[in-house]
């Protein structure tokens, strides 16, 4: 048991980088998006270290949160692709 739970720390860990460095990179200067997604990660990781012994809903905030940093990751992708100017109130 300690064993699957080290073991998703460790790749909630690699993806909040992960998404870190995506966000740091390709994904820059969207300050309000950028903060949101750093926040999405730093949820994941807390609630990938939480004991998933509340009656599934640990399992399903992971999810749901996953979701989220998905469509952060989306949307500040899609205002790349199609030229938009950086929106300083975003």
């Amino acid at each position: 048991m300690i064993r699957g739970t080290a073991l998703k720390g460790a790749l909630l860990g690699f993806s909040f980088v992960a998404g870190s460095l995506l966000a740091g990179c390709a994904l820059h200067h969207q300050g309000h998006m950028n903060s949101a997604l750093d926040a999405l990660n730093v949820a994941a990781a807390e609630l990938g270290q939480t004991p998933p012994d509340k009656a599934g809903h640990v399992a399903s905030a992971l999810k749901y949160t996953q979701a989220a940093i998905t469509e952060v990751e989306v949307g500040m992708s899609y205002k790349i692709k199609t030229g938009q100017q950086p929106d300083p109130a975003n």
